[in-house]
């Protein structure tokens, strides 16, 4: 009989969220320059998706100066940051992970600006606008590198399982 292997999860999903809880007790949500990408809509074009490093400087500046503002700056939440990081790497890297070495092979900022550096500033000013939580924006860059086919079956299952769980329960808070 074959025994199911279901891989190991390198983080503690409730751990991400009980520190997130925390560290958004004491943050703020001005930037000052929301204004100007509210009334740009975002257009995917893959197909026509060419390198501009100019563009590609301001977006991926963007998104690491949203990042620092808002996310919790204490030495506590450094793990944090990290897995919240590491989600958004992962997906401006089109689905790069790092391996044993420790070498990810590839570097999010010269992603696709159409298809990923745009979208993860656009996930970012909703979070802001929508007056979301750390964990909310974990969420967020999760729920992207799951859309966009980044993660296998394998390393989904018990992910799955531990979001549905905490769908479920914040579904209960909310009614």
């Amino acid at each position: 009989m074959k025994e199911n292997k279901i891989k190991k999860v390198d983080f503690n999903l409730e751990e991400i969220k009980k520190l997130s809880e925390e560290a958004d007790k004491n943050k703020n949500f001005e930037l000052g320059f929301e204004d100007e990408f509210e009334s740009e809509p975002i257009f995917i074009d893959l197909v026509n998706d060419i390198q501009n490093p100019d563009k590609s400087y301001k977006v991926y500046y963007a998104i690491e100066g949203v990042l620092k503002t808002h996310l919790p700056s204490d030495d506590i939440y450094k793990e944090l940051r990290r897995f919240i990081r590491e989600e958004k790497i992962i997906f401006l890297t089109g689905g790069k992970k790092k391996n044993k070495a420790g070498i990810r092979g590839a570097d999010s900022r010269q992603a696709y600006i159409s298809s990923h550096l745009e979208v993860a500033l656009k996930s970012l000013l909703e979070w802001i606008q929508e007056g979301g939580n750390t964990f909310d924006l974990f969420l967020r860059f999760r729920k992207l590198n799951i859309e966009y086919g980044y993660f296998v079956e394998e390393e989904l299952s018990e992910y799955n399982q531990l979001l549905a769980k905490i769908d479920s329960s914040n579904s209960k808070e909310t009614k």
